[in-house]
């Protein structure tokens, strides 16, 4: 039964994970386009930022991607970093979507369940898929299976729940776990192996309404998963030049401050004999689905309504924690791309752009190599053959 369990868990993740992926590949590419035209006419507007970012995130389904998209603009110089922190802001607004559709699928009454009904949908998109004619119509196809092996996953994972909730050692086990930062950690360990704090979420959600934890033990785990679903942005952020690091790092403070403001404020409810657990509770009641998710997003808005006002502060900050450095104290040379990295080719049409970006740098190189050459050859004064042959 266990080995069931475990089975039926690790395939619906499994599924639960390409859905996502197969969605924001789809809708990434009906959309990048208009995105990267958003940001490219984007004003300094604090709130802007924030809409763009919120409205972005849910419509390529992956928070991730965004940042990622961000990373890419502010390496290629075309967006500021106050910008790119506000769009970070509302990136992690956005994201909450996957929780509320997972929270609405397991709604269900006595004849059928809702992510049933959303689950046959991959086989509808999957027909159109096949038959369209149209690139942009498969598309579309893609976009709406993706949508329903949303729910296919969901359906496994809540499946393999039951059945762990049916096993006392599990159950004691689980409950047992109390301690806020080891939840934290487990919240932050899942989210950075399987890149997708949406994953982890609607894990957590799953778990809650199986009864394998309680409320407030969700509450910690979906914390974790903001933290942990900063890996990406700093693999994407390190790999890349100066402000890309520091659009990585502003996205790993902002969920790290959100995340010790909501521990501490939840310190101080419990020492009054509430916690975030009996709000939800008392708000949503009978509905610990909406209760986990209502909560995803309500931790979102409510941090970046803390940390609009202070984005000039978090920038000073992360200024100092990733500092310029001179160009003579980087050691040893290493030949490197400015712009590119493996990261920026989960969306195309920022790579394409990142690419011509690439090409023109190395002109501009290439004229200074040609400049440095006839000035050695002029003046017999080789000094600058270091640097030349580095640029090489």
């Amino acid at each position: 039964m266990i080995a069931t369990a475990v089975l039926t868990l690790l395939a619906g993740i499994g599924v639960f994970l390409t859905a996502c992926i197969m969605l924001s590949s789809n809708l990434e590419s009906l959309s990048s386009t208009k995105l990267k035209k958003m940001f490219s006419k984007a004003s300094n507007s604090k709130l802007y930022g924030v809409g763009i970012g919120a409205v972005g995130t849910a419509a390529i389904q992956s928070s991730g991607a965004m940042t990622v998209m961000v990373i890419g603009f502010v390496n290629a110089g075309i967006m500021t970093l106050p910008l790119a922190a506000t769009i970070i802001y509302g990136a992690n607004i956005g994201t909450t979507i996957t929780a509320q559709l997972a929270a609405i699928g397991m709604f269900s009454d006595d004849s059928i369940s809702l992510a049933l009904i959303f689950s046959a949908l991959a086989g509808v998109g999957a027909f159109v898929m096949s038959f369209a004619k149209k690139e942009r119509t498969k598309v579309w196809g893609g976009v709406i299976a993706g949508f329903g092996l949303l729910f296919v996953g969901l359906t496994m994972m809540a499946s393999s729940m039951s059945e762990f909730a049916e096993l006392p050692e599990v159950v004691e086990f689980l409950s047992s776990i109390d301690n806020i930062l080891l939840l934290l950690l487990i919240g932050v360990i899942l989210t950075a192996l399987v890149q997708s704090s949406s994953v982890v979420t609607t894990l957590a959600i799953t778990m809650v309404v199986s009864g394998l934890i309680d409320l407030e033990q969700g509450i910690y785990l979906t914390l974790g998963s903001n933290i942990g679903s900063c890996v990406v942005a700093i693999i994407a952020g390190f790999s890349s030049g100066l402000n890309a690091k520091r659009t990585a790092v502003i996205h790993l403070l902002f969920n790290v401050f959100g995340v010790l403001i909501f521990v501490v404020a939840g310190f101080v409810l419990g020492a009054f004999g509430t916690g975030y657990a009996t709000m939800f509770e008392t708000v949503f009641p009978e509905a610990p689905q909406t209760q986990l998710a209502m909560f995803h997003t309500f931790f979102n808005v409510i941090t970046v309504i803390i940390m609009l006002p202070l984005t000039n502060s978090l920038i000073k900050l992360v200024m100092r924690i990733v500092p310029e450095k001179d160009e003579g104290d980087e050691g040893e040379f290493t030949p490197k791309l400015y712009y590119i990295n493996s990261y920026m080719l989960k969306t195309p049409p920022l790579a394409v752009q990142q690419v011509m970006n690439e090409v023109v740098n190395m002109s501009h190189i290439a004229i200074e190599n040609y400049r440095t050459a006839c000035h050695m050859i002029r003046t017999m004064d080789f000094d600058g053959m270091e640097k030349f042959c580095n640029n090489e």
